[in-house]
Parts: C-alpha cells; sequence; structure tokens
C-alpha cells in the first residue's frame, strides 16, 4: 500500500504542471508511457465495479466476503493510481481543451483517493455504513470521470449524438436544397474528423467545428485554402499512406472514403463557400450522383410507375427519366412547343412516382393547371416563364412534399405567395420578375422559414442553368461541304465551340459566323452568359458521305408500326421521338441488310444511327457487326462493335447515338452489317423479359 500512497502524493505533487508545456521539452519515453493510458484505465473501473458487486451480494446474503473486497480495492487503487500518471503524461502531449482536462484530471485523482480509502476503511468494523456511502460516491466519481474522459476523446456530443431525445436536423428531399458546407462537407467532418478536432479536444490546436474554427487553421497553419484542394493540409493529411502518423483520420479509426473525399476536394477547388448551395458550382453526373446519399430517404415503399402510364405521358409531349437508375421517382420535362390542359392532367397517371416537374417556357396559362393538384409527391415544380398568376397557387396549396418552387418571370403576386406559405413549409422560392414586392418578401421570411428569392444573385441560377445552344442547321449528313450555324437566340449570351470532340469550355472558339466543314466532324458548343450556369453541352455528327447506298438486301423487315427499310439509306436523320415518321423499329428482331454496289468502293468507316428510350422499350443495339466480300469471295468479318445496353444508370436517358466502326481501308463490292436487338429486356426494366425495340434510322458508308 505504501506504492500507491507514493503514487498518490507524485499525483498531488506533479499536477501544478501546466497541461499546454510544450511538447518540445518533455521527454518522448513520458509521451510514450502516456499511451498507454487508455490501456490501464479500464483495469480500476473494471476492478472497482467487480469489487462492488461482490460487496452488495455479501450484504445481501449476509456473508461477507472481505478478503475479496479488500484484495479487489488494493487491485484497484495501485491501478487508478497509474492511470492518473500515465493520463497526466498524455495530457502533456497538448491538443486538449484546458478546463475539460482538468475537471478530468482532478475527478480521476479524486476517486483514486477514494478507492484508497475505501481500502483503509475496509479494515475498521465501525466505519461499516461510511464504507459503502464512500463505495456510491466512488461509482459515481468514476463515472464523472469517465465522461469528462470520453468529452476530451470524442466531443461533448459524444454520448449524445444518437439520443432519441436529441433534436436532429431533417435532411433536405431535393438536391436543389442542399447547403454544400451544412448538409454535405460538416457531416463528414463531424463523422471522421471531429471526434479529434473539437471544442475539447484540438490536435494540432486545430478545431473543425465551424466557419470560424476551420479558417482559423491550427499550429501549422490554414487547414485549407479556397480553390486549391490538393495544397489544402486537411485533403494532404487525408491523402497520406495509412500508415503515415500524420494521416488522417489515424489508423484504426473511421476513415474517409472515396466518394467523400472527391466532395472535399470539390468543395475546396470550387471556392470552400460556406453558404452557397451544393448545386451552385456547374452540375456534373459525379456530383450529383453523390448528392443523393445526403438527401432524406422515403421510408414508404412506392411502386413502379406502369409501362402504359409512361407512354402515354410521353406520347402527349413530356419527356421522362429516373432521378436514381434502380428507384422508381421520376423527372418529368415538357418538350413540345405548347402545353394543353389535357397533357398536364395526364401527369395524375405517375403521380406517386413523380417527384421533379418542370413546365417552364410552355405558354401555360392558369386554366391549364388544375391537374397540378394530384401530384402530392412533388418536391420540386418548376413553372418559370410561363403564363400563370395567382389562380395557379391555389392548387399547389396541398402539396404538402413541395420544397423548391420556381416561378421567375410570372404574373404570381404577393397575395398568391403568402398563402402558399402558410399552407406549406417551402424551403426556396424563387420570385424574380414577378409581382411580388421584395419588401414584401423580407416581411414573409421574417415569420416564416421558407427563402425566398427575389433576384439573380441569390441563388436563382442555382435552378437556371442556360438552355443548350440550338443549330439553325438540321442538316447533318453531306457529300461536300456543309455550312453550320447557330441560332443566337438569347441576348449577351455567348456561344464556345469545339469541332475534335472534345468539350468545350469558357476559353474555347468563340462562335461568331456560320461554320464550315468539309470532313467528319464532331461538334461540341456550350453557352455562356454572365451571372448564369452555363449550359449542358450541345453535341452533334456531321457526316461526310462518299457513297451513296441504292441497292440494298434486307433479312427482317421492320414493324409494320415503324415500316420502310429504306429509311436507313435516305439521309434524313430521326429527332429523339420515335414515332416522328423517320425511324424503322425492329421488335425483338436483328436489323441484318446487304448492301451491293455496282463495282467495289473503297470503305474506311461504318456509322449506325440508333435511339434509346427505355420507357418506350427501345434500347441501343448490344453488338453491330460488319461484313465484306467481292465476286467470288465469301464474306469476311472486319470490324466489331460491343455495348453495354443492360446498364441501367446508361439507360434511363432518352438519347441518340452514331455507332461508329473504324475498318482496315478495304475495297468491297457487298457489304453486310448485322445491329443486334437485345431481343430482351433486362431485369431492371420495368418490362423484363419481354421483347425490346431497336430502332435505326440511318447506316452511312464513308
Amino acid at each position: 500500500m505504501n506504492f500507491v500512497l507514493f503514487n498518490l502524493f507524485f499525483l498531488f505533487s506533479e499536477t501544478v504542471v501546466p497541461v499546454e508545456n510544450s511538447i518540445d521539452n518533455i521527454p518522448e519515453f513520458v509521451l510514450f508511457l502516456g499511451r498507454f493510458h487508455p490501456l490501464i484505465l479500464h483495469l480500476p473501473i473494471g476492478g472497482l465495479l467487480l469489487v462492488f458487486y461482490f460487496d452488495v451480494i455479501g450484504r445481501i446474503r449476509k456473508k461477507h466476503t472481505d478478503t475479496l473486497v479488500k484484495t479487489g480495492l488494493g487491485f484497484s487503487a495501485i491501478f487508478a493510481c497509474l492511470a492518473c500518471i500515465l493520463g497526466y503524461f498524455l495530457s502533456l502531449e497538448g491538443g486538449y481543451e484546458v478546463q475539460t482536462t482538468n475537471i478530468h484530471m482532478w475527478t480521476g485523482i479524486g476517486t483514486s483517493g477514494l478507492i484508497i480509502l475505501l481500502y483503509i476503511l475496509k479494515k475498521q468494523e465501525r466505519y461499516k455504513k461510511l464504507f459503502f456511502f464512500l463505495f456510491v460516491t466512488s461509482i459515481i466519481l468514476i463515472g464523472i470521470t469517465g465522461h469528462y474522459g470520453s468529452v476530451l476523446t470524442h466531443g461533448d456530443s459524444f454520448i449524445t449524438q444518437y439520443s432519441p431525445l436529441r433534436v436532429k436536423k431533417e435532411k433536405p428531399q431535393v438536391i436543389d436544397s442542399l447547403r454544400y458546407f451544412s448538409d454535405v462537407v460538416h457531416p463528414i467532418l463531424d463523422a471522421k474528423c471531429i471526434q479529434c478536432h473539437n471544442a475539447t479536444k484540438q490536435k494540432g490546436e486545430l478545431s473543425l467545428i465551424s466557419e470560424a474554427t476551420i479558417l482559423e487553421g491550427g499550429e501549422n497553419g490554414r487547414a485549407l485554402q479556397s480553390g486549391k484542394a490538393l495544397n489544402s493540409r486537411i485533403i494532404k493529411r487525408i491523402l497520406l499512406p495509412l500508415e503515415d502518423e500524420k494521416h488522417m483520420p489515424p489508423e484504426g479509426k473511421n476513415q474517409i472514403t472515396s466518394d467523400e473525399i472527391w466532395l472535399l476536394k470539390h468543395w475546396i477547388d470550387n471556392g470552400a463557400d460556406f453558404n452557397k448551395k451544393a448545386l451552385a458550382y456547374h452540375k456534373n453526373d459525379t456530383l450529383t450522383g453523390l448528392l443523393q446519399n445526403y438527401l432524406k430517404k422515403d421510408t414508404k415503399i412506392t411502386s413502379e410507375a406502369s409501362v402504359n402510364a409512361l407512354n402515354d405521358v410521353i406520347e402527349v409531349g413530356f419527356l421522362v427519366n429516373r432521378i436514381v437508375a434502380d428507384q422508381p421517382y421520376l423527372r418529368v420535362k415538357y418538350v413540345k412547343d405548347s402545353i394543353t390542359e389535357d397533357a398536364v392532367t395526364e401527369l395524375k397517371e405517375i403521380a406517386d412516382q413523380l417527384v421533379e416537374l418542370d413546365l417552364n417556357n410552355t405558354l401555360l396559362t392558369d386554366d391549364m393547371t388544375k391537374g397540378l393538384r394530384h401530384l402530392k409527391k412533388i418536391k420540386k415544380l418548376r413553372l418559370d416563364n410561363t403564363k400563370i398568376s395567382d389562380a395557379t397557387i391555389k392548387y399547389l396549396e396541398d402539396l404538402e412534399d413541395l420544397e423548391v418552387l420556381n416561378i421567375y418571370n410570372t404574373s404570381v403576386g404577393n397575395k398568391g405567395i403568402a398563402s402558399l406559405i402558410e399552407k406549406i413549409n417551402l424551403t426556396d422560392i424563387y420570385v424574380w420578375n414577378t409581382k411580388v414586392d421584395e419588401s414584401f418578401t423580407k416581411e414573409l421570411m421574417r415569420s416564416n422559414q421558407t427563402i425566398i428569392h427575389n433576384g439573380v444573385f441569390e441563388g436563382f441560377t442555382e435552378i437556371m442553368p442556360l438552355k443548350p445552344p440550338k443549330l439553325i442547321t438540321e442538316q447533318t449528313i453531306f457529300s461536300d461541304s456543309l455550312i453550320v450555324a447557330f441560332d443566337e437566340q438569347i441576348f449577351k449570351a455567348t456561344i464556345r465551340y469545339t469541332l475534335d470532340g472534345t468539350d468545350p469550355d469558357s476559353t474555347s472558339v468563340k462562335y461568331t459566323k456560320p461554320i464550315k466543314i468539309a470532313d467528319f466532324t464532331k461538334l461540341k458548343a456550350k453557352m455562356y452568359k454572365e451571372n448564369w450556369l452555363p449550359s449542358p453541352v450541345l453535341e452533334r455528327d456531321f457526316f461526310k458521305i462518299k457513297h451513296e447506298v441504292k441497292n440494298f438486301d434486307i433479312v427482317h423487315r421492320p414493324s409494320e408500326r415503324y415500316p420502310g427499310a429504306g429509311k436507313i439509306f435516305d439521309f434524313i436523320e430521326g429527332s429523339l421521338l420515335f414515332s416522328d415518321g423517320k425511324w424503322t423499329g425492329y421488335e425483338g428482331e436483328n436489323l441484318i441488310t446487304t448492301i451491293n454496289f455496282d463495282e467495289p468502293r473503297s470503305i474506311e468507316n461504318v456509322s449506325i444511327s440508333c435511339l434509346q428510350d427505355s420507357g418506350s422499350w427501345i434500347l441501343f443495339p448490344k453488338m453491330i457487326e460488319v461484313y465484306v466480300r467481292n465476286e467470288n469471295t465469301s464474306f469476311k468479318k472486319i470490324s466489331t462493335s460491343n455495348y453495354n445496353v443492360t446498364n441501367a444508370k446508361e439507360a434511363i436517358e432518352i438519347k441518340k447515338k452514331h455507332f461508329t466502326l473504324n475498318v482496315p481501308k478495304t475495297d468491297a463490292k457487298y457489304i453486310k452489317v448485322v445491329v443486334h436487338n437485345l431481343k430482351k429486356l433486362p431485369s431492371w426494366h420495368q418490362g423484363a423479359g419481354k421483347a425490346s425495340w431497336l430502332f435505326v434510322d440511318e447506316i452511312l458508308i464513308w
């Protein structure tokens, strides 16, 4: 017991040393011993609780186990003192909040002192009642000590983080509502970094709990450099090898995933803004996909929309896409020139799946919008650039899930907005260029949580990117040369383009006059305008054709619903609408055609233009083969192209694609092209197992 008393004396004499002593002045062996504190501290805790159990059982059964209790208390006292000493050594490393550290240290010392006192009192029978009272006190004190220890190592919210009583912040339900820092970046830091970098534990004097502390940095300077992720210390530490002692988080802790690293880097590279929304930056597929993980998940099971319902909606002019490939939720946009009341009413058939609806620039009027009241699951609604007024707003008042509403450039006024906000909890509403007064919106926001955006600089462009450039030139196939011109329909907008297949950016060639094309060309263009997001990329292939096909044989005739085998050689391309009369359709069959030239022709490329519209059961071909032969020879395969047509994520978008096969320069009189239909729809499709459609509008030889 003399050893225990010596340790206790050591503690009381040494604790006057400041916790924030410079680590450079402390022997490494002392720091090494301090790392054993977490290992040793569990011994006195376990020992004390076990001895308390035996003491209580002995009192109940009136079979006293004095020897066992004395021995247990001696064991607990020795290791309690040792844990205090090692804990003090560990505190010398720094990085811990001083006040919390002192509370943890003194309650630990108090617990050790109580255990020693219990050991002494156990020998005195007359202190039996006092002994039990002090024993209970020591159990309470060790709990307090442990609590402050957890605060030091894991942060002050460690215990309450998953408490059912804790008020939890609701996740947004639509991607446009996500704030990049508070809804995405901070949860990553909170889960992986803040245990070691919080108000009470600050490794490297760095706290990551708020904007102010992150910008303040730590003992090594700033944690991040805006616009330069790879130069930021926080990213550098994350990317270090796991075994490196400076790697964050330390080995053994929950590590940051590659997706989380991508988001952190993207946030920093785009300015590390603490207030902007995630989609204030240029959208891309990676960002949009990763942000889905930070949205509130719908726990209700929603069934797939029926194929008939989807076809009906598409037929009246809507473009339908899944938001996530393996989920039933839909994003719908009207794409025809003018809309009707019947078209809006048709959406009722997919009301359970429809969560994002875009009716902007559709000449929509109040008389056409009654059908909107059926869309109970809608979360994001665009009615901007239409002819609606307050009369339409009344149809939205029961849409309880609606979060984001854009009514830019409409006739909606103060009365309509006030009525809507009173009925439903919108997160964002865009009212720029309406009859809503700015002073009125400020008054509304004082008493409501809805953010009302009254100008382009308040986030309006976050949901209003420019539309892609529009080509005046519709022809894409030519024999000599072609002049390509853009429709410059947006005032003060700039068109940037490339002709080499690369994506254009703000430094690409500026469109100032029509472009002359004299060879095969892949044109890509984007629209730019100050204070607006850039448009999506317009992509168009232009083909210079050497050989016109006049004679051909075909094995399987197209479906009677989409007839006309000659369309595949008429140099007239189809649109994204499969029923425009320019496509040939094959239900469950391959397209096999043999082209007959009068004499051998030199060929280097074969291109097949196909359509994908999975909602209408139309998929790209799974494989294309090209064969050639001359007189008195047999067919020889010279090129093959395979395509993963079963990729659900790729198949949800309606699009055209030119499958171009480069072949060894060959002279041939006969060319056979085999375009393979998938035959049966894949397992992820709502019509799985049924016949798939193959749509082709052109086969080009050059």
